[in-house]
C-alpha cells in the first residue's frame, strides 16, 4: 500500500511541477532566456511565485512525515496535489509558448532531476524523496532559473556553432552588402520601408518580423540566405551594452542606420549613456568606406559623436535628406523628399504619422546612395504597407476605425500615435493602453506625461492594468480630464468589452501598446 501511495505522490508531483515549470519557461522564453530578467519578473510577480497557500498546504504533509505519520502524510499529500493541480489554471497566452530545441533540452534536465528523486525513493528513503518533491513544488518557479543556469554551458556551445555557421555563410555569398538597422524605436518600420524600396532593384533578404536578437539574425542567415541575394537588411535589437557589437561581429555591416536613441530598456541599460553607447556600436563597426545613416530629428543622435561622413535624414533642412510639403490625413500621407543635388521625389503612401514619413526618408536616402533612380524609389514607396500592429489602420464591421499600434512600446512613437488619433477631429477618439514599460526609474515620469498627452488627444481613455497605469491616470488628472471618460480595465479582454460598449460608426480607437504575458 505504501509503495502505491508513494508512486501516486510522485506522479502527481510530476504533473503539478510541470504545470508551474511550463508557465515559468514561457516567461523565460519571453525574456529571451535572460536569467536576470526572469528574476525581475519573479520579483514583480512575487505573490504568484511564492504562493503562500500552496506553501502552507505542502508544508502539512512534510510536517506529518517528520513526525512519522507516514501513511496519513502520503494520503494528505495526494489530496494536496489534487487541489493544486485543479486550481493552477494557466491564463490565456497572448504569445504562444514554442517548444524549441532549447526548451526540449531544458525538459531533459528537468526529467533527470525527477529521475533522481524517484531513485532516492526506490533506493534509499521514500520520506526524503517526498519531502524533496514537495519543497521543489514550493520552489517550482525558481527551478526555471536553476535549470537555465545548469544548461548554460551547453547553450553557449550550441550558440557559438550557429554563429560560426552564419558568419561563414555570409562570407560565401559574393558581392553581398549588409545593411544594419538599430535604434530605440522605428527599427522594424524602417527595415520594412528599406526592404520594400530596395527590392525594386536588388534581391533582398531581411530579418522577418521582430527577429532582432543575435540568434534571430543567425537563424535568418542559416535558414534563408542564398547565393542569389545582393542585400541583407538586418534589424539589430539590444537590451544590454555589447548586444549590437555581437551581431555586427557576425554580419559585418557596410551600411548602418540609427533610427533613434532614447529611454528604452532602462531596466537593463540603466542609463541613457549606455543606450547611446550600444546603438552607436553599429556605427563603430562600419568599415572606413561604410555609410552611416542617422535620424537628425533625434536630439540624442545630434549630440553624439558621429563620423564626418554620416548621412543625415530628417524632416527639416538641417538634414542631408529631408521631407517637405508634408500632408497627413486619415487616408495616408503625401510629401516630397529633398535629395542631395537632385530633383525632389514626390512620395504618396498609405502610412500614417510623421514617424513613418521619417522612416521613409531614411529608406530613400539609402536607396539614393545605392544608385537607385527616382522612378524606382517612387515605385517602391507606392508598395509600402503598414507594418502589422504599427499604426495599422483597420475598419471594424460596425463602421468604427481601429488604429492598431499594439507593437509600439516607445515614448516617441506613442506620442506620435496620439497625434494621429488627435487628427481625427470629426470622430469620437478612444485610447486603449497599458502604458510603456522597461523605463527603469523613469517609468512613472514618462507614463504620467503620456497621460497628459492623452488628455489632449482622446475623448475617452481605457487603461489596461490597475497598478501599472496609475501614472497615466495621474497625468490625466493633471489636465483635469473628466473622470467619467476614463475606464480602468483589469486586462485586455475587459478593455475590449468596454470599447465595444461605447464605440459607434463615428469612433476611432487607438490601440497603443499591448504588453506581453510577462507583464501581466
Amino acid at each position: 500500500m505504501q509503495t502505491i501511495f508513494v508512486s501516486l505522490n510522485l506522479f502527481l508531483f510530476l504533473i503539478f511541477f510541470y504545470k508551474i515549470a511550463r508557465e515559468g519557461l514561457h516567461i523565460l522564453q519571453l525574456e529571451n532566456y535572460y536569467n536576470d530578467r526572469y528574476v525581475v519578473w519573479m520579483k514583480r510577480c512575487r505573490k504568484k511565485v511564492w504562493n503562500i497557500s500552496n506553501i502552507v498546504l505542502l508544508a502539512i504533509p512534510i510536517i506529518l512525515l517528520i513526525f512519522r505519520y507516514d501513511i496519513f502524510a502520503l494520503v494528505i499529500n495526494i489530496f494536496v496535489y489534487l487541489i493544486l493541480i485543479a486550481t493552477s489554471k494557466r491564463a490565456k497566452e497572448k504569445k504562444a509558448f514554442v517548444v524549441t530545441s532549447r526548451i526540449r533540452r531544458m525538459y531533459v534536465t528537468y526529467f533527470l532531476i525527477y529521475l533522481a528523486i524517484v531513485l532516492v525513493a526506490i533506493l534509499f528513503n521514500f520520506k526524503i524523496a517526498i519531502i524533496v518533491a514537495d519543497i521543489f513544488s514550493m520552489l517550482a518557479y525558481s527551478f526555471v532559473y536553476l535549470v537555465n543556469l545548469i544548461n548554460r554551458p551547453i547553450e553557449k556551445s550550441i550558440r557559438k556553432g550557429f554563429c560560426t555557421k552564419a558568419s561563414k555563410k555570409l562570407k560565401e555569398v559574393q558581392g553581398l552588402k549588409v545593411i544594419g538597422i538599430t535604434g530605440s524605436y522605428g527599427k522594424t518600420s524602417t527595415k520594412y520601408a528599406i526592404n520594400t524600396i530596395l527590392s525594386q532593384k536588388f534581391n533582398t533578404l531581411m530579418t522577418p518580423e521582430s527577429y532582432n536578437t543575435t540568434m534571430g539574425v543567425v537563424r535568418t542567415i542559416n535558414e534563408k540566405l542564398t547565393s542569389t541575394h545582393q542585400l541583407f537588411i538586418c534589424e539589430m535589437g539590444a537590451k544590454y551594452v555589447g548586444d549590437i557589437k555581437e551581431i555586427c561581429d557576425i554580419v559585418q555591416p557596410e551600411c548602418g542606420v540609427v533610427t533613434a536613441i532614447g529611454p528604452q530598456h532602462l531596466d537593463t541599460f540603466k542609463s541613457l549613456d549606455n543606450v547611446r553607447k550600444t546603438k552607436l556600436e553599429l556605427v563603430d563597426a562600419l568599415p572606413a568606406k561604410g555609410l552611416a545613416f542617422v535620424n537628425w530629428e533625434d536630439e540624442n543622435i545630434r549630440n553624439s559623436k558621429l563620423p564626418k561622413n554620416a548621412i543625415k535624414f530628417g524632416l527639416n533642412k538641417n538634414a542631408d535628406y529631408y521631407a517637405t510639403n508634408i500632408n497627413i490625413n486619415e487616408r495616408g500621407s503625401t510629401f516630397e523628399v529633398v535629395l542631395l543635388n537632385k530633383e525632389n521625389i514626390e512620395i504618396k503612401t498609405k502610412l500614417l504619422g510623421e514617424l513613418n514619413i521619417l522612416n521613409i526618408v531614411g529608406a530613400v536616402a539609402i536607396a539614393d546612395q545605392l544608385g537607385m533612380t527616382a522612378n524606382e524609389i517612387k515605385l517602391g514607396a507606392r508598395y509600402l504597407k503598414p507594418v502589422p500592429h504599427r499604426l495599422q489602420l483597420k475598419q471594424n464591421p460596425n463602421g468604427s476605425i481601429i488604429i492598431d499600434d499594439a507593437y509600439n512600446s516607445n515614448v516617441k512613437g506613442a506620442k506620435m500615435a496620439l497625434d494621429v488619433l488627435k487628427s481625427f477631429e470629426a470622430k469620437q477618439r478612444v485610447l486603449i493602453t497599458p502604458g510603456i514599460v522597461e523605463l527603469g526609474d523613469k517609468m512613472q515620469e514618462i507614463n504620467r506625461e503620456l497621460g497628459r498627452k492623452a488628455a489632449e488627444s482622446a475623448d475617452y481613455v481605457i487603461l489596461v492594468g490597475i497598478e501599472q497605469t496609475l501614472p497615466i491616470l495621474k497625468g490625466l488628472q493633471d489636465k483635469h480630464y473628466p473622470k467619467q471618460n476614463t475606464f480602468v480595465a483589469k486586462n485586455l479582454d475587459e478593455a475590449l468589452q468596454e470599447m465595444n460598449r461605447i464605440v459607434s460608426n463615428n469612433t476611432v480607437v487607438l490601440l497603443e501598446n499591448d504588453l506581453p504575458d510577462n507583464y501581466l
